[in-house]
């Protein structure tokens, strides 16, 4: 499995783009270029993953401290250091227009993780590259459009984020990594990927976080305690997806090895 730690910056790098260039066009028009900008960087992550066989979370990684410190130079160079939206582009933030883009973008990820054919080979890379390498999947291609993908919906979600938000500063996005992952393992995602990825895990993952969220704001809880808060469940609840995958694997070891013995049984 891999994990994409430079969509915090992608939201704030193609939201900060796509405002800059296409703004006045209206919010549409920021979306579609801000999911475009999104791709591209998603592809530098899996051009080096795929190509150059660097790992993905060192690639990401050093993206993120890259272009982070690339667009904090940028905001030093705006006098208020905040990029405002206008009125165009905040019709976006209406429940309407959010809750229509949000039932696309789920259809479109059912059909693609559950009825494509990419979605199994996806997952099959997730299981074991060598096994799907070895059934004639295209690995490096699998892999490289899993980046595309990643850094396109990270695109789109810098709308939905910075909308709320009426505008853009150089922390945007800050810790959007941690998020999503921290919504995706509650879930009960594996940590390794592979075949146990399904979307509706991701779908009930994600209101446990938010409760989680809210009764905190709720509690007035700081910032930085709340950032350890969610650091500390991220911890606890991939150990225990590690403890329960083993489980699991060893307990299906046990049932194959009770058949294999009831059939040497049998022949006996």
């Amino acid at each position: 499995g891999e994990i994409d730690m430079s969509m915090g910056v992608n939201v704030a790098l193609s939201c900060v783009t796509a405002t800059v260039l296409v703004g006045e066009q209206g919010w549409l028009a920021v979306v579609l270029c801000s999911m475009v900008i999104g791709a591209l960087i998603g592809a530098v992550n899996g051009l080096f993953v795929a190509l150059f066989h660097v790992q993905g979370f060192m690639v990401t990684i050093a993206l993120q401290i890259g272009l982070r410190g690339a667009i904090k130079g940028i905001f030093l160079l705006i006098p208020d250091g905040r990029i405002t939206f206008n009125q165009e582009i905040l019709k976006f933030n209406t429940l309407s227009i959010k809750l229509t883009i949000l039932i696309i973008a789920v259809l479109a990820v059912v059909y693609l993780m559950e009825f494509s054919p990419y979605g199994s080979k996806l997952k099959a890379v997730g299981e074991s590259e060598v096994c799907a390498f070895m059934s004639g999947i295209p690995v490096k291609k699998v892999k490289a459009a899993a980046y595309i993908l990643s850094g396109l919906f990270a695109g789109l979600a810098a709308l939905f984020m910075c909308s709320r938000q009426g505008g853009i500063t150089s922390d945007t996005g800050s810790g959007f990594e941690m998020t999503v992952m921290l919504g995706m393992f509650l879930g009960g995602i594996p940590v390794e990927g592979g075949m146990e990825t399904k979307l509706f895990k991701t779908i009930i993952g994600l209101p446990c976080l938010i409760i989680i969220q809210s009764g905190l704001t709720i509690l007035g809880v700081d910032a930085g305690i709340y950032q350890f808060v969610e650091a500390v469940i991220l911890l606890i609840v991939i150990i225990m997806t590690h403890f329960l995958k083993n489980y699991t694997k060893q307990r299906d070891e046990k049932i194959m090895a009770q058949v294999l013995l009831e059939e040497e049984a049998k022949q006996a």
